[in-house]
């Protein structure tokens, strides 16, 4: 892709490199004009690189030992994904027995599928704005309790819902963005109940309950995934401690303790 005295750039670095941009400054590199300006700052940064070097900087005691330190690390994050991925996945008989001892975590709370015409206020209107509004929330409760639509009052307010046919989203107790809204949906108890006109911080507006979910706790084979994954970061333990024991009990260490060195027999249980 490009060539300079002392090297060259390939496609393969131009492509590794473009893959740590964020993937909307990517975009911006990946042809045209932009592809040249990113190919050209990987030259850039070879050259510098090189200066660096001819001056001497590659040998300097504080950037080697940088370098060894950064060496350590990846080659330890290396070591320790092989061992997990050579360790043994949880039996299912583990895998239930993690089930059944964290039931909380799968635990789903009640949670309400709720429509919404809404009409929005701006912050910082004055009171004869939100006199106004409740007044058109009003119109629009009067129609969903004639039986009109959801979607199509919905559609008549201003809120994201009017666009998905008055769908607001499946709510659980502390996602309804205000204590008086959450009280409102709450006491709805059949579907297609209509609440009272309703307020927050972003306008007023009228609920609809579409569906009542009671809470319940899924069956092991719907969260299998889930418990998977909650195990994972105790396997990855496991894993590092039993990898820890082995080079331990294969290695003669001694710690110093006071100046006098002294067998680790703590390490090596």
């Amino acid at each position: 892709m490009a060539r300079f005295d002392g090297g060259v750039v390939t496609e393969e670095e131009v492509l590794r490199e473009s893959q740590r941009l964020p993937p909307d400054l990517r975009k911006r590199f990946e042809q045209g004009p932009g592809r040249q300006e990113f190919i050209r700052s990987l030259v850039d940064k070879r050259l510098l690189f090189q200066e660096a070097a001819r001056r001497g900087f590659t040998q300097d005691p504080d950037i080697r030992r940088q370098v060894r330190e950064l060496e350590e690390r990846l080659s330890i994050q290396a070591l320790l994904a092989e061992e997990q991925k050579a360790a043994p996945a949880p039996t299912e008989a583990e895998a239930r027995a993690f089930y059944q001892g964290h039931l909380e975590r799968f635990a789903e709370p009640e949670r309400l599928r709720m429509a919404r015409a809404w009409v929005s206020v701006p912050a910082g209107s004055p009171r004869p704005v939100w006199e106004q509004a409740r007044q058109r929330a009003e119109g629009l409760r009067k129609r969903l309790v004639a039986g009109e639509p959801v979607a199509k009052v919905a559609a008549a307010g201003d809120g994201p819902e009017r666009s998905r046919g008055g769908e607001w989203g499946l709510l659980s107790r502390g996602e309804f963005g205000s204590a008086d809204v959450e009280k409102a949906a709450l006491a709805l108890t059949r579907p297609g109940a209509v609440s009272p006109v309703v307020q927050d911080a972003t306008g007023v507006g009228v609920l609809v309950l579409q569906e009542r979910r009671s809470a319940r706790v899924p069956p092991f084979e719907e969260v299998r995934e889930a418990v998977l994954g909650q195990m994972a970061p105790v396997a990855q333990r496991r894993v590092f401690e039993q990898t820890l024991a082995r080079l331990r009990a294969a290695s003669s260490v001694k710690v110093s303790d006071g100046g006098a060195a002294v067998e680790d027999t703590v390490l090596k249980d």
